[in-house]
């Protein structure tokens, strides 16, 4: 039986259990199923702990709130400034 959590691990080995379909919002992490990684729950990315922890926060975010139509109803999604550029490389190589 294949598990609905997949496991994202950090470059620096911090380890971040995900929902499969939380993780799927982003295009990359969608498409190695069916590959090794996924095969094993457990995906490898060249990122650090923080930043990923901060994708992950993201990710859950994006998730909660998908389904809004108002922006009134959506918080703001607090970035932490030191990691701002960093965040964007990855998230744009994520494709989220």
């Amino acid at each position: 039986m294949m598990s609905q959590y997949i496991t994202l691990i950090s470059s620096d080995n911090f380890k971040f259990v995900v929902l499969k379909q939380v993780a799927q919002i982003s295009s990359v992490l969608r498409n190695t199923q069916g590959f090794k990684e996924d095969q094993q729950g457990k995906i490898e990315l060249d990122m650090d702990g923080d930043i990923l922890e901060c994708i992950v926060e993201y990710l859950y975010y994006n998730y909660k709130y998908k389904d809004r139509t108002t922006e009134g109803d959506i918080p703001e999604f607090k970035i932490p400034t030191h990691l701002a550029l960093e965040l964007l490389v990855k998230a744009d190589y994520l494709d989220i």
